[in-house]
């Protein structure tokens, strides 16, 4: 049987009700700030993806030494020789550490690495600070927050110990009365938080002769009781990945476009 549609009598003319038109919302003009669209959600896209990229790329690499106010921990450096003329012998870089979402991220200052423009970040007026960095043996316990791991708890962890200009000169010291610190434990405090987040009290424990000996008092592998490779492990990303991970926006200047960083905060290590 054949569908029809029939059409709807009208009511009689005098049962006629007029409405009056629904109308239509009016726009206010007001954007959501929260919404991102066109160019600014294509940058936050690019964004994300910079930053996903920087995660992958430090997979595998060692945590960095620090420790929270009020703590004591216990370290054995695995470098820091004497050079002849009585100073600690040790790799120096311009760093830039800055807060981004919340967390604080380090970045090698491009300064001296490409001249054919400035550093990003020194453009915004931060100013990198010259690091020493070493590498020591972390004794304290870690419990693995996430992961496959989470909940293990980790001791004698290799790490990188990058420390300022006033912090070298304090090591410098202690390196002179042990003929170097590879090789020395110290139990290191950090009495408040204007202190350096690598410590600022370091009491001498013992020097060992050997990595051999360090591994094997702490059930090591001989390559994790022995300094890192420092080009593995300090990246430098050129001036258009800084920007790329969002540390950086276009400015106009007297030659046209060019990019800079956003406003940043120094951390004191």
């Amino acid at each position: 049987m054949a569908l029809s549609f029939v059409q709807k009598k009208s009511a009689p003319a005098q049962y006629n009700v007029v409405t009056k038109p629904a109308e239509s919302p009016k726009k206010t003009g007001t954007v959501l700030s929260f919404l991102k669209t066109g160019q600014s959600a294509r940058e936050a896209l690019t964004q994300e993806e910079a930053k996903a990229e920087l995660a992958k790329q430090e997979q595998g690499k060692l945590w960095r030494f620090w420790m929270p106010d009020g703590e004591d921990r216990r370290v054995t450096f695995l470098d820091g020789e004497m050079s002849d003329d009585g100073l600690l012998d040790v790799p120096m870089f311009y760093q830039h550490t800055i807060r981004i979402n919340g967390n604080w991220e380090s970045f090698v200052c491009t300064a001296d690495a490409d001249t054919s423009q400035p550093c990003p970040l020194c453009e915004s007026g931060d100013k990198p600070s010259l690091v020493g960095v070493m590498t020591v043996i972390d004794h304290s316990e870690h419990k693995v927050k996430n992961g496959p791991n989470a909940g293990a708890i980790i001791k004698n962890t290799r790490k990188l110990f990058l420390a300022k200009r006033n912090t070298i000169k304090q090591l410098t010291k202690l390196a002179a009365k042990r003929d170097g610190l590879a090789g020395c434990t110290f139990d290191v405090s950090r009495t408040d938080d204007k202190q350096p987040s690598v410590g600022n009290q370091f009491d001498f424990v013992e020097k060992f002769e050997s990595y051999d000996d360090i591994a094997d008092k702490y059930g090591l592998k001989i390559e994790d009781a022995q300094p890192a490779d420092y080009t593995q492990e300090i990246r430098y990303r050129k001036p258009e990945e800084l920007i790329e991970l969002g540390v950086g926006k276009a400015v106009k200047s007297a030659l046209g476009t060019k990019k800079v960083s956003s406003a940043a905060i120094s951390d004191e290590l």
